[in-house]
């Protein structure tokens, strides 16, 4: 007479014909990975049709969540070096924008009794095209023409010392 087997291999096989995972089998009916292996090679048993199809699908479907996951993550990476990247130019730009106006300051300073409206409004447009130039907004337009420039030439001011 035979021994009875330690296992109860027709409650396995339907676990792993249905289309439980090896690891899950394994912890269940407290078996060995190596004998589950051996008894699916030894006895041939297969995962239904209709479930490894499911199964399959499953694990295309997470494919592809993953390659989006990561898709994603590198759209993100990109977009916060490109903001990084102008940020930094900000910068550079504002201290351009500094110095410049640093200058402009001591030569003011320097002339100041030799200024004229026309210096100041030189001068002045100057430092507003840097500010448009450093801080760009779209709704703002540089409107200094040569003309309105040149229509204040005759006026002087006269600091008083």
């Amino acid at each position: 007479m035979a021994r009875p087997s330690k296992y109860n291999w027709e409650a396995i096989q339907e676990a792993y014909e249905g289309g439980f995972d090896r690891a899950e089998i394994c912890k269940k009916y407290r078996i060995t990975p190596k004998i589950l292996s051996n008894r699916i090679h030894k006895d041939k048993w297969e995962v239904k049709g209709s479930i490894k199809a499911e199964i399959m699908e499953f694990n295309e479907q997470v494919h592809k969540t993953t390659q989006n996951i990561q898709n994603m993550h590198e759209k993100n990476q990109e977009l916060f070096i490109e903001k990084i990247n102008t940020i930094a130019e900000d910068n550079e730009l504002m201290q351009g924008t500094r110095k410049v106006a640093k200058l402009l300051l001591s030569v003011i300073a320097q002339s100041r009794n030799e200024i004229t409206l026309k210096n100041i409004k030189t001068v002045s447009s100057t430092l507003k095209d840097i500010e448009s130039i450093a801080n760009p907004r779209p709704e703002t337009y540089i409107n200094n023409t040569n003309a309105q420039q040149n229509n204040e030439q005759s006026l002087k001011i006269e600091f008083i010392e």
